[in-house]
């Protein structure tokens, strides 16, 4: 069958800066601050590739603080944190109620989109790029009511799918299941264990069909999908068609575009945080987190991920001050 994929109009959107304004171009040295001490962090695994390259670039103007960095998870770093055994958590989802009641405080530190993803070769890419799937359709999908094919795009095929999730204590499990207003716990499929994982299982599975975030769908050199993943566009209007908005398909730069104007909603698209148990105020963490909605915001292209609002970033550096 041949692939409907390249016969597709796709949209021209002008890329629009974002964070900073910056074009992401080497952060000039500064001079060298005397500041001191030790900053654990941990959590995300779709933050820890941006958190090492901050914690690097960060040292070459704070040599003095050091930084230790681990990937564990959104969820379970908030554990860490809430037992005082590292400083800042790393997560990419949104803190509940009972969270933020509980003081901890959060810092918007990149923009991410968690989207749904089939192999390139599947025999009904088709039907799926020109209809795109509902959101009810999804649901089905991960609550295990559709199991075939057939059923997902209302054809007499038999082949099932096989649905792929992540740990319901992953910030971009959390953000899928609030797409589809579901329970996390409740997504039912072979879980996997992160979002590269995630990646590499749909490339290589002709009838698969899961989730991932955009770090890496995508090619942060070339911005095209990486491997033999498919974007799946999302009729989130259910008109039964995919629409010039709902097209995010072969480049980062469409995805970037369409969030930066707007476009896309949220969820799937995220905010990624750095959290720490109260407002801080050891001169170390605010360095840093000064440091990362600032300068920082310059390398958040090179691990996939879109910089935050400027006028954000500048109330967070502010409140820092």
């Amino acid at each position: 069958m041949k692939k409907l994929l390249f016969l597709m109009p796709l949209m021209a959107i002008l890329i629009q800066g974002c964070g900073s304004g910056s074009k992401n171009k080497p952060v000039e040295k500064t001079n060298v601050s005397e500041n001191s001490g030790t900053i654990i962090i941990n959590g995300s695994e779709v933050l820890f590739p941006l958190a090492m390259i901050w914690q690097q670039e960060f040292n070459k103007q704070y040599p003095k603080i050091l930084i230790k960095n681990r990937a564990t998870g959104s969820d379970n770093s908030l554990k860490l944190l809430k037992a005082d055994l590292i400083q800042i958590a790393m997560i990419s989802r949104e803190l509940t109620v009972e969270e933020k009641q509980a003081g901890l405080y959060a810092v918007p530190v990149a923009i991410d989109a968690v989207l749904p993803v089939i192999n390139f070769d599947n025999n009904y890419i088709e039907p799926v790029s020109m209809h795109g799937l509902p959101k009810k359709k999804l649901e089905g999908v991960f609550n295990g009511s559709i199991k075939t094919w057939g059923q997902l795009l209302g054809t007499k095929a038999t082949d099932a799918i096989e649905t792929f999730i992540l740990p319901d204590t992953s910030g971009t499990s959390h953000t899928w299941a609030d797409l589809l207003q579901m329970d996390v716990k409740k997504l039912r499929g072979t879980c996997l264990y992160d979002n590269l994982a995630m990646a590499n299982t749909i490339t290589s599975k002709k009838f698969s069909l899961g989730y991932c975030s955009m770090s890496r769908i995508y090619s942060s050199k070339s911005g095209s999908r990486m491997g033999n993943l498919y974007v799946v566009p999302i009729d989130l209007n259910s008109n039964g068609q995919a629409d010039d908005n709902e097209l995010v398909l072969d480049k980062m730069d469409d995805l970037k575009a369409a969030i930066t104007a707007g476009k896309y909603p949220s969820p799937p698209v995220r905010s990624l945080y750095l959290v720490t148990k109260t407002a801080p105020k050891d001169a170390a963490i605010k360095a840093f987190l000064s440091w990362v909605v600032g300068p920082g915001q310059n390398y958040n292209i090179q691990a996939g991920l879109i910089n935050i609002d400027k006028r954000t970033a500048d109330k967070f550096v502010k409140m820092m001050q």
